[in-house]
Formats: structure tokens, sequence, C-alpha cells
């Protein structure tokens, strides 16, 4: 076998052993992350340690941290696990090429989805819950889906000057947080129940009146 043929061969064995120990390492990281979700949905983030997660996991602790840094930051991961596989698909590019309704509707039954998720409404009880003691776990939330949305929502207004939208910021905030917030009363608080309303009704106003139908 000549040189050359020899480090081709090599080669091409290191690349195969890198996307070994590459698939290997994203099997640890989902075991972690589904350990982490059930635990700390469960159990609440205070009473969750790294240990624990680490024994239903089926790995050493210092796996985790090499994963996902610390605690804050593992849980910033399930933030992002539980709600973006939703929010992604309607928040990339191409959905926000169409038209403005189109848009506008995608962006709401991005948010909608997340209602019909019970993991992600555990997720949302948890941060209700530990936000006094952990405010930081709110802010990772706000930052990771509330702002994300928002900024999405601002961004795409301005770039349609037809629609007339004198304040872009406040009207993204009147539309995300109006869908955000019907989903904590009608799931989180119970009132459904109570008040039972559907969601699409209030689509169609927030769509009516950016439009000014």
């Amino acid at each position: 076998m000549t040189r050359t043929a020899r480090t081709q061969r090599l080669s091409s064995a290191s690349l195969d052993n890198g996307a070994r120990i590459s698939v290997f390492s994203q099997e640890k990281r989902k075991k972690i992350l589904k350990a982490a979700i059930k635990l700390f949905l469960s159990e609440g983030y205070l009473a969750t340690s790294m240990n624990r997660v680490a024994e239903v996991a089926g790995v050493t602790k210092q796996t985790i941290y090499s994963h996902f840094q610390d605690k804050e930051g593992l849980f910033t991961a399930i933030i992002e696990n539980v709600t973006l596989r939703h929010l992604n698909q309607q928040l990339d590019g191409e959905h926000l090429s169409g038209e403005p309704e189109t848009v506008l509707r995608g962006v709401a039954r991005a948010f909608l989805e997340l209602q019909k998720d019970p993991q992600y409404l555990n997720l949302l009880r948890t941060i209700i819950a530990e936000s006094e003691r952990f405010p930081e776990l709110a802010r990772l939330y706000v930052r990771t889906v509330i702002q994300r949305g928002m900024r999405v929502m601002t961004a795409y207004l301005e770039s349609r000057p037809e629609l007339r939208i004198e304040d872009p910021v406040a009207t993204a905030r009147i539309f995300c947080g109006s869908i955000i917030a019907c989903v904590i009363s009608q799931e989180i608080l119970h009132g459904k129940d109570v008040i039972p309303f559907k969601t699409e009704r209030l689509v169609d106003s927030l769509i009516a009146c950016i439009l000014r139908k």
C-alpha cells in the first residue's frame, strides 16, 4: 500500500470515528435533556439536583457539565427544546415572506400550538412558580420565547410599510402578548373552566386591528 493510500485510509477512519463520537455525544445530550425535562417539570427547579439528573440519565455529572456548563444552561436547553420546536417553523424567513394575513396567522398558530403541549404548560407552570426565588428563570423564558417572537414580529411589521403601523414594537407586543396572556389565563389559571374563550376569536380580532379591516 502506498503512503498516499495509507493516508487516505487513516483520514477516512478518523472521519468515521469522529462521526461515531458525534452521534454518541448527541445521544447522550438527548438522554440528559429527557431526564432533566422529566425532573424539572415534575419536581421543580430548586428540588432537582444535577446529581439526580445524572442518575436518571445514566451519565456522570461531569458529562452533564460538559454539555450544558451549569444548571442554568441545562434549564435554558429545556426551554429551547420544549418551545422552539413549535416556534421555529413559523418564525423562519420562508414563512415570513408571505402576505400579512397569512404571516400573522402563522405566527399566532405557532404560539397557540404551545397551548396544546402538556410539556410546555408544565414548563410555564414551573417558571411562574419559581420566578420569585429564581427570577433568572423567568428572564430566560422571556428572552428565549417572548422576546424572540416580538423581534420577528417587529421586523416583519417594519418591512410592510403598506400596513402603516406607527409603532411596530408596540404592535408586536400587543399581538404576541395578547396570545400568550390568553394561553396563561385559559390553561395555567384554568380560565377555560370559568370564562371559556376560543383563542381563534382573539387572533381574528388582532389581525383585523393590524390590517384595519
